[in-house]
């Protein structure tokens, strides 16, 4: 997912059989699909093509059948007579009503087709009557001449809302790989503690059971027995809390991908390291691609351009335009309605000016224009920090290398000169301060090479992360 690495094992020792080896590769892997920050971006990525999906849906003819049948009620009301009085009167009606409507939107105008066909029928209980009123086909159009078309924007900025999404999934997915290496180094520490703690112990036994024999030979005194005795002790005692660190460690790693910790101890399967020269241009034109924080700031950007011009629209001179042709008619009986209709034509124009508003739009729009300008500002600001940090993390990767070949000659010498002082004080010919040196200057310089090896792909998972690209494998990240 993140890096093709060939696993080698860095410290020596044993592995309790019931505990589960684990290389970073994958880890990375399964954080990658199983992280919660994942988990979320994929639904996020899922919200927004169904959005789109949806609203492309509403771009396409649409068809309803309405209907009212029965309508009946019987009731009394009020009758107001010519001399204006108010007499009573029983009623008792019935009105269905069956309607079948298409409607187009048009996006690029914000306009409306409509075609209907429609029938209504009344029956009046109380005078033995029947009445019929029909619209056989009626052709509508409404359109907005000066109003805001939200379709339009909706057209340009829900696609653009899919591309974030899926820019959003990747960089999840590359966030989470990272998190993963730096919780797979916690569990390296934690097993190098634990190895260290184990090699001193059987070292310091090998020593003791030695130094009990020459302290009996009287060539050495009591305080280096004491002293190997301490040493001994202790290595027992670092053994037992690196234990605990590797049960936390491994819990961690377990939180990370959603699962229960059982007890389980992981054991970390280390990679090698290669020395890998990344082009400077190359990473920030992957960056500056790849990024899903550029692509965010221009769909802020072109959010708060729609803002502005739904404000000066919507405040502003409003003409609405409303034409439509057809065919009605109305009578007692049904059949005049479809082979008799009547022609019907509709043409209306509705001017809204607004004339005094006291500055309300003047504001909204300012208001509207600098949420716009602060946008422009926030990309350029995204752009520039993603150059620093890639250019930061550049430099520490050319650094970082360096230091690993150094940590790597001065940790083989520290073990080299670690087995000579034990093999010169099996055979008495160092006392054993010098060996004790020894032994603490090998542990120090195999530390420091894990924490190089840890900084070395700390490293690269941030460039990786930054770039969403493998370098390495040289394919895309996170996909």
């Amino acid at each position: 997912m993140l890096v093709l690495f060939i696993c080698l094992p860095l410290f020596p020792g044993t592995c309790v059989s019931a505990q589960t080896v684990i290389g970073l590769q994958e880890l990375q892997q399964l954080a990658a699909a199983e992280a919660t920050n994942v988990l979320i971006a994929e639904q996020d990525l899922r919200s927004a093509e169904y959005e789109l999906t949806a609203f492309e849906a509403s771009l396409k003819p649409r068809v309803d059948l309405n209907a009212n049948l029965p309508n009946y009620f019987r009731t009394s009301t009020e009758v107001t007579q010519d001399d204006g009085t108010v007499a009573f009167r029983e009623i008792e009606l019935n009105n269905s009503f069956v309607g079948l409507f298409a409607n187009q939107r048009i996006a690029a105008t914000g306009g409306t087709v409509s075609l209907e066909s429609r029938l209504q029928r009344t029956d009046n209980f109380a005078l033995d009557s029947k009445s019929y009123n029909g619209t056989p086909v009626r052709l509508f159009y409404r359109q907005p001449i000066l109003g805001f078309n939200a379709w339009k924007w909706d057209r340009d900025l829900l696609p653009l809302a899919k591309e974030v999404s899926e820019k959003e999934l990747t960089a999840a997915r590359a966030n989470a790989a990272l998190v993963a290496t730096e919780r797979f180094f916690n569990l390296v520490d934690a097993d190098q503690e634990r190895r260290i703690a184990e090699l001193n112990r059987e070292a310091n036994q090998q020593l003791f059971t030695v130094a009990e024999e020459r302290y009996e030979l009287g060539k050495i005194d009591r305080g280096d027995l004491v002293q190997l005795r301490l040493e001994l002790k202790s290595a027992e005692q670092n053994a037992l809390r690196a234990e605990r660190q590797v049960a936390a460690a491994s819990a961690g790693i377990q939180q990370l991908l959603g699962r229960a910790y059982d007890g389980d101890l992981l054991i970390p399967e280390l990679p090698d390291a290669k020395a890998i020269a990344i082009d400077t241009d190359e990473a920030g034109a992957k960056m500056l691609q790849r990024r899903p924080e550029l692509l965010t700031a221009a769909q802020s950007t072109r959010e708060a351009e729609r803002e502005v011009e739904r404000t000066k629209r919507d405040l502003g001179p409003q003409i609405n335009l409303e034409a439509g042709f057809g065919f009605v008619r109305n009578d007692e009986n049904l059949p005049p309605i479809y082979t008799d209709p009547q022609n019907e034509r509709i043409v209306s124009v509705n001017v809204s000016l607004p004339i005094l508003d006291w500055g309300q739009r003047k504001n909204l729009r300012r208001q509207a224009e600098t949420n716009r300008d602060l946008t422009l500002e926030i990309a350029r600001r995204t752009r520039l920090d993603l150059t620093t940090e890639l250019t930061q993390l550049l430099d520490q990767w050319i650094t970082v290398q360096q230091e690993l070949k150094y940590a790597t000659e001065i940790r083989d010498l520290a073990n080299e000169r670690f087995r000579i002082s034990q093999e010169s004080y099996t055979l008495g010919a160092i006392p054993l301060t010098e060996l004790t040196l020894a032994q603490q200057f090998r542990d120090q310089n195999t530390r420091a090479y894990a924490r190089t090896l840890r900084a070395y792909w700390l490293t690269y998972a941030s460039l990786a992360r930054l770039t969403l690209w493998d370098f390495i494998n040289d394919k895309p990240l996170g996909e």
